[in-house]
């Protein structure tokens, strides 16, 4: 058996996540792995297994973690199913790189399929909304609601000011704080923990950290894509967003898929559900619920 140094990069972060993980997750949790033909995908769940599922999709470098403001009243409701996304800074393993858009939905389809889940809500934000409403794309009949917090790319490009914060992000101690400071401004103080878990992924160079990778994101869907969403979908801007003018995002969604509703919150940026949880919380809801 192959043990990794405690002082690994590997072990350093896996050992950040799982302080997280322990120390803020605020209800009880199982933890599992479950395959696809992509590679073993982590999964953080909450909630009564006869709930109706809800399907976590959290933003790029964040992983799992980073919805422990939300799931203890969202798991009160539902079967919360947090998904650590393949390819991404988390504890998933991609085995088999993904080629193109349809092979991100794929995998998405065959991890619903291993849990038996014939139609489920999903929630995403940033990298995991842009997934959202890939997979909604390609396979709309397994999403009954779907909720998109600050989209990356998705519906506008992101600014070039993102790509010089997140050139910084990957680079050092300094370069990670100075991106939460652009995202939050003075607004929200990220917990130490999620901040040092954060710091451990970007000294830890993977395989599925390049270039590679990303083949088919980011990504601008087309009007026509857009228009042939039926599913009931509910988008959600921040006021303060920085990757993006969130009105010109506004704009160019509003009445881009038949059923969608578009709102801008106030006081808020792009990571909205650790920023205002109780808010964020009650909204997405009372979405899902009605």
């Amino acid at each position: 058996m192959n043990h990794l140094k405690s002082n690994d990069p590997k072990s350093m972060y896996f050992q950040s996540y799982d302080r997280v993980l322990n120390a803020l997750w605020p209800t009880q949790f199982s933890s599992y792995f479950l395959e696809t033909s992509y590679g073993n995908t982590y999964i953080i769940e909450s909630g009564d297994l006869l709930s109706p599922p809800l399907l976590l999709l959290h933003g790029a470098k964040m992983s799992s973690t980073m919805w422990y403001p939300n799931v203890a009243e969202w798991s009160k409701q539902y079967r919360v199913i947090c998904v650590d996304i393949l390819g991404d800074k988390n504890k998933s393993n991609l085995e088999k790189q993904f080629s193109n858009r349809l092979s991100y939905a794929t995998w998405l389809n065959e991890l619903l399929e291993s849990l038996q889940i014939d139609k489920t809500n999903i929630v995403g934000l940033s990298y995991g909304a842009l997934h959202t409403v890939n997979f909604l794309t390609f396979f709309p009949h397994k999403v009954n609601k779907a909720v998109i917090m600050s989209p990356a790319a998705t519906y506008i490009p992101l600014n070039r000011e993102f790509y010089s914060y997140a050139m910084g992000l990957i680079s050092n101690e300094v370069g990670v704080k100075n991106f939460l400071k652009w995202i939050f401004n003075d607004r929200h103080t990220v917990n130490s923990l999620i901040q040092q878990q954060l710091i451990d992924g970007m000294q830890w160079n993977t395989e599925s950290s390049t270039q590679k990778v990303r083949q088919a994101f980011p990504y601008i869907f087309t009007d026509d894509e857009l228009a042939q969403i039926q599913t009931q979908l509910l988008l959600l801007l921040g006021e303060k967003e920085v990757m993006y003018d969130p009105l010109e995002a506004f704009n160019r969604a509003k009445n881009s898929s038949p059923h969608i509703t578009i709102e801008i919150i106030k006081g808020v940026g792009h990571l909205m559900s650790m920023e205002k949880p109780v808010q964020v919380n009650k909204r997405v809801l009372s979405f899902l619920n009605n």
